[in-house]
This record gives structure tokens, sequence and C-alpha cells, in this order.
């Protein structure tokens, strides 16, 4: 009869120490975002009131963050930014294997560095296994002052490192503008991320990407993404595909599915390499084709491709590509609706589209 307090007792604390807590930033005892980081437990809630948070965020343990809303809670970048270890500067970075939530809030630059030193790498930088789960928020202005296009610089969201270094991702709901480098990056064979509903616009004046996925999977759904295309200074830029660079709303290669985007005004809407399926995703105005399909074996469903240059190329430089085309419409484009590009003894072959 005796024990049993003892081991009713023994519970209470260990009950009342699992509960989350939730902590107020600014307030006395968290001025800073990363004051509260640092103070809080896994699995503890951190709340930000409407302000402006002019800090780097180092994360590596589980957390819940919560803003005021996107643009009423904003962290920025600051005018010196220390360098993480993958030897880029971001705004917030995660690692340790932390997984994050976010959501009504913004992550904005400008940064102040230049290319030759204190570059602005990425606006969230996710590395070291570590998950992030982004809704309902801004990443905006990712870029340098004045803006440059480092090479892999500023990018709005970037995931995974390559040769190694991992991370993952749901990003959904939120709007990824204003970037120098990319809107959201995914990199590496361990990498994965779903990009759900978002809306992610490119600079006009630089050379940008929109989503891309390079060796990681995933799924890139119901997006808009608008304004991305190789552009002068850029020394690259061209339109052949086996000399040039072209950039694009959508970069995906094998493991990715590509389905519901709304693609506009990108100098391609979707390129792919690979083994990748697209279906009904809308591609208006694209500068030079809507789709194309570079060496690997591609199957597209009921995607419409409207005005703009081109519709579908079908590029052949490292194996022979074969690209199917089921219920594809290409409508008001100015130049060829199909086009196959052939080098080094590979074939290009396509199965038209029924109309």
């Amino acid at each position: 009869m005796l024990l049993a307090p003892v081991v009713l007792g023994s519970f209470a604390p260990s009950s009342a120490a699992s509960q989350p807590r939730e902590l107020l930033v600014p307030s006395a005892a968290y001025p800073t975002v990363q004051s509260a980081v640092d103070a809080a437990h896994p699995g503890d809630r951190i709340a930000l009131r409407p302000g402006v948070f002019r800090e780097q965020v180092r994360i590596g343990k589980d957390l819940t963050i919560t803003g005021a809303g996107a643009g009423k809670s904003t962290i920025l970048a600051p005018e010196h930014l220390v360098t993480g270890p993958d030897g880029l500067n971001s705004i917030v970075f995660l690692d340790n294997r932390a997984s994050v939530r976010m959501s009504r809030l913004t992550v904005s630059g400008p940064g102040s560095g230049t290319c030759e030193t204190g570059a602005l790498g990425a606006g969230i930088r996710v590395l070291g296994g570590a998950h992030l789960d982004l809704s309902h928020a801004e990443v905006s202005h990712i870029k340098d002052t004045p803006m440059a296009p480092c090479f892999r610089s500023a990018n709005s969201v970037l995931i995974g490192d390559l040769p190694t270094g991992t991370g993952s991702a749901d990003i959904r709901d939120s709007r990824i503008t204003d970037y120098q480098g990319s809107g959201i990056v995914v990199l590496n064979a361990s990498s994965k991320a779903t990009v759900l509903r978002n809306t992610v616009t490119g600079q006009k004046r630089i050379s940008t990407d929109g989503i891309e996925f390079i060796d990681a999977t995933g799924r890139i759904e119901q997006n808009t993404v608008s304004d991305n295309a190789c552009r002068e200074p850029d020394p690259g830029c061209g339109t052949d595909f086996f000399t040039e660079i072209q950039h694009a709303g959508i970069l995906a290669n094998t493991g990715n599915v590509v389905t519901g985007n709304r693609l506009v005004g990108n100098q391609l809407g979707i390129y792919a390499f690979g083994t990748v399926d697209t279906s009904r995703n809308t591609i208006v105005d694209s500068d030079y084709f809507g789709i194309a399909f570079q060496d690997g074996t591609f199957t597209a469903f009921k995607d419409s491709i409207r005005g703009g240059a081109g519709g579908v190329a079908v590029i052949a430089s490292a194996v022979d590509t074969t690209a199917r085309l089921d219920q594809v419409r290409i409508t008001k484009v100015s130049g060829d609706r199909i086009r196959t590009f052939e080098c080094c003894g590979f074939t290009a072959k396509v199965t038209p589209p029924r109309q």
C-alpha cells in the first residue's frame, strides 16, 4: 500500500515535462528567434509576434515555428551573414536530422554580399538529414545587393547537396518569389520532397530556374511557376541543347512526378531527364519549348501547351530517347509543334499526340 503513492507520484513530473511548451518571440525571455530555438526542447512550439527579426537562425532539433502570417512575421537577412558548415550563407539553416515545421511567416533577403565575398546562399537551407515542413509561408528577395548571378547562389529553398548531403521537405501553399538563383532546389539521390500548390516566380533580369530536382525524387504538383529563363549577361545561354544552356520552370529527373502544374512565360516549361511522366500540366507562352525531354524514356498525358515558340522537344545526346505523347494538346505556337534533336549517334523518337 505504501508503494502506490510513490509509483503514481513518479509519473506526474514525467508527464508534465513531456508536454510541449510555447515560447513567444519577442518577449523578455526570448528577444530573438535564435534565443527561443536555443532554449526550446525538442517538440516545443515557437510563436512569432508580428514584426521583423533581422537574424540568422540555425535549428538542430524538432520544433514548430509559427508566425502571425506571411508578410507579418519576417525573418530578415542580417547585414553580415555567418557562413554555415556547408560553406554557404543561409538565413535559416536546418541540420542534425531535425524535423522543423514552419508556417505563417516570411523568410526574406536581400543579402549584402557579392559573388566574391559574402554571397547569399539560400533563404532556407536543409541539410544533415533534416526535414522541412513549410506551409502558408513566403520566401522572398533571396538575392545579393547588387544582384549577381553567382553559381549555386541565392536559392530560395535549398535541400541536400552534391556529391553528398541529404535533406527532405514538404513545401505547400507558399509563395517563392524574387530569387537570384532558383526557387526550390532538391539535390542528391537520398533527398526527397513534395512541392504542392505553391507560386514560384523568377527574376526577369537574370538567369533563374523555378523548381529543380537533381538526382532527387519527389512530387511536383499544382504549382504555378513563371518567369524563369537563361538570360544575358550569362554567356552560356542559347537554343542549342548540345552546347548551350536553357533554364526551366520545372527541371525534373527519374523518380519525379510532375502533374497539374501551370507554367507561364518560362524559357522551357518542363525540362525532364531520365524516366519521367508528366500529366495535366498547362504550359503557356514558353520562350523556346513548352516541354523538353532529354536522354531517356518519357510519357506525357493530357498536357496542354499554348502559345510561345515551340511545343515539345525530344533530345538524344547520351542515350536513344523516346517520348510518348498521349492526348497532348499543342496550340498557337509560332514554331515547331514537335521537334527532335539528335547527337552523337543517338536517336530521338516521338509518338505524336492524339488531338
